[in-house]
């Protein structure tokens, strides 16, 4: 009988925890529910090993919660992982969630928490994000897998009501065609099989609700 006792304590335990944790990706949700797109010019910096490209430039255009297109008059390198600015992805109902540590981050109050994404069908990896509990932003997120780890650090800016980034810097192991967004990339460029080390982005000129409309971003793809 006991051990019922100890297995209804744990379990109740747990879901409290749960209930706790949610109110952080709640707050992520609300603070960007009226963010209907945004439109903005990013610059990309590279130091990466076995990869030598110069500064590029792009425009980007978002609209939740995964639509992305990107436009250069140059060839372009754009790293999918972590360079989209898409807090739509952290969805509380999508991740179990486990509060890690509480800390001070830039002498404010911040979490560490640890997302396991209930259905690893459509969310293939778990995610460590470091979230500012007084502005509700993410300042930091790590992902992993036997085949590439992602780390990334934002600084923001306000743009209207919104905390968007000014810079992103991503540390990235991992390969390359299948993380990158390439704009005319030919056979003259030639691409590495994996890229290891750093990607700082910077965002400029931002035009948020703008009315994006979907068919800019083409059709969807559909799955075989």
């Amino acid at each position: 009988m006991w051990i019922i006792w100890v297995l209804l304590l744990f379990s109740a335990g747990w879901a409290f925890a749960q209930d706790d944790t949610v109110r952080y990706l709640d707050a992520l949700e609300r603070k960007y529910s009226a963010l209907k797109d945004y439109t903005v010019d990013v610059k990309v910096h590279f130091d990466m090993e076995g990869f030598n490209a110069p500064d590029m430039q792009a425009r980007l255009y978002f609209k939740p919660p995964d639509k992305m297109k990107v436009e250069s008059k140059k060839v372009f390198f754009f790293p999918k992982e972590g360079g989209i600015f898409n807090p739509f992805v952290f969805k509380k109902e999508a991740f179990d969630i486990r509060l890690l540590e509480e800390m001070t981050y830039d002498n404010r109050k911040a979490v560490r928490l640890k997302l396991y994404p209930k259905d690893t069908k459509k969310i293939k990896q778990s995610f460590v994000l470091i979230l500012d509990i007084e502005s509700h932003q993410i300042r930091e997120f790590h992902t992993s897998s036997e085949e590439r780890e992602v780390k990334g650090v934002i600084d923001y800016g306000k743009f209207k009501e919104f905390d968007l980034p000014t810079r992103i810097e991503l540390h990235l192991d991992l390969p390359f065609k299948e993380s990158f967004e390439m704009r005319e990339f030919g056979q003259s460029a030639a691409a590495p099989q994996r890229v290891t080390g750093k990607v700082e982005i910077s965002y400029s000129n931002y035009r948020v609700n703008s009315g994006l409309r979907d068919e800019m971003f083409g059709s969807p793809k559909r799955e075989k």
